[in-house]
């Protein structure tokens, strides 16, 4: 997961932060493991969503729990 979230916070400041967002598509490998934890804690079905959610919230604050 810490790869997506490097890589959208790459992209999201290059392009001038999240005012400015352009849509990018990050593809990662990730453990089932660490998949399904994710979907737990987030609270979502899909994991697009879950990804979604948690990257959002890293960007928002930081290593903070969800």
């Amino acid at each position: 997961m810490i790869s997506i979230i490097m890589i959208m916070m790459v992209c999201l400041l290059s392009n001038g932060g999240i005012n400015e967002m352009k849509i990018v598509h990050v593809q990662s490998v990730l453990p089932q493991e660490d998949v399904i934890a994710l979907k737990e804690k987030t609270g979502e079905s899909s994991v697009k969503e879950a990804i979604s959610k948690a990257v959002y919230h890293y960007l928002k604050y930081g290593r903070e729990e969800i």
